[in-house]
C-alpha cells in the first residue's frame, strides 16, 4: 500500500552511478553546460512539490478542488523512480493511449505498451531518474471535467545500454548508448478523466541534443554532421524524378 512513508524513501533514494561529470558539451547556455548534483536533483523534486501543493491551495480558493492530482503525481513519480508498477490501476485506463518521440508518431495502446515503452529507457539508462523543474507545471480545466496538465523535467542517468525504439521490443531499430552521462529536458502532457485516471499523454524532447550529448551524433557544426545530412538531399531528387515520371 502506498503512503506518504514510500514517497519519502523515494525521495531520499539515489540513484545516479558515479561518475557524474561537472559540465556537459552542450548548445545551452554555451558551450558548456553545468550538471546538476542528484542532491540537487533531489532538492529540486522536493521543491516542486512543496510549489504544487501551494498551487493546489490557490486553486481551492476559487472553489476548484484539483487536491486528488497531488496523490497521483507522487504515485506517478514514485512508481518510476522506484520502478515498481503495482499502482498502475490507479493511475491509468487500462486503453491508456501514449506517443513519444521514439515512436514515431504511433500511439502505444494499452498498459503492456506504456510500460514496455518506459523500461525500454530504464534497460538503455539504468541509472535514469526523472525530475520535474519548479515552476513548470501548467494546468488547464475543461468545461466537461477534464483536466490536463503539462509537467517539464530534466532527465539524468549515463545511457550505457541499448534503447530500443518503436515497438520496443527485441525485433525494434536501436540506438546503442555509449555509456555517456546525459542530463536532458522533456515535456508531457497528461489528459485526465472524471476518475481522475490518465486516459492520454505523451512525452517531447529534443532528440538530437540528446544524441548529440550521448557523443552518438556529433556536434552540429562539424564537418562530420554536415557530411551526415548530406545525403538526404538524394532523397529529395529521387522522389522528385519519380514523380515526374509517374
Amino acid at each position: 500500500m502506498f503512503d506518504e512513508a514510500k514517497f519519502e524513501e523515494a525521495l531520499a533514494t539515489p540513484r545516479l552511478q558515479p561518475p557524474v561529470p561537472e559540465y556537459l558539451a552542450g548548445n545551452r547556455g554555451g558551450t558548456r553546460v553545468r550538471v546538476l548534483t542528484e542532491p540537487e536533483l533531489m532538492a529540486m523534486t522536493k521543491q516542486w512539490f512543496v510549489e504544487y501543493e501551494k498551487k493546489i491551495a490557490l486553486y481551492a480558493q476559487h472553489g476548484i478542488d484539483i487536491g486528488w492530482t497531488l496523490e497521483w503525481a507522487k504515485k506517478y513519480w514514485w512508481s518510476w523512480l522506484m520502478r515498481d508498477m503495482s499502482l498502475n490501476h490507479e493511475l491509468y485506463t487500462p486503453d491508456l493511449q501514449y506517443t513519444d518521440v521514439t515512436s514515431f508518431g504511433r500511439t502505444m495502446v494499452g498498459l503492456d505498451e506504456f510500460v514496455r515503452y518506459n523500461f525500454a529507457f530504464f534497460d538503455a539508462i539504468p541509472d535514469w531518474r526523472y525530475d520535474p523543474l519548479p515552476g513548470e507545471v501548467f494546468i488547464d480545466l475543461a468545461p466537461d471535467g477534464e483536466v490536463r496538465v503539462v509537467v517539464r523535467y530534466l532527465g539524468s542517468g549515463h545511457w550505457s545500454g541499448p534503447l530500443r525504439l518503436y515497438p520496443y521490443d527485441e525485433k525494434a531499430p536501436t540506438i546503442y548508448g555509449t555509456g555517456a552521462f546525459i542530463q536532458c529536458h522533456g515535456v508531457d502532457r497528461y489528459y485526465f478523466n472524471k476518475d481522475g485516471l490518465m486516459y492520454k499523454g505523451d512525452t517531447s524532447y529534443d532528440i538530437f541534443e540528446g544524441l548529440q550529448a550521448a557523443g552518438i551524433l556529433p556536434r552540429d557544426d562539424s564537418f562530420l554532421f554536415k557530411a551526415m545530412l548530406k545525403p538526404t538531399r538524394l532523397v529529395g531528387l529521387w522522389r522528385s524524378l519519380r514523380e515526374r515520371r509517374s
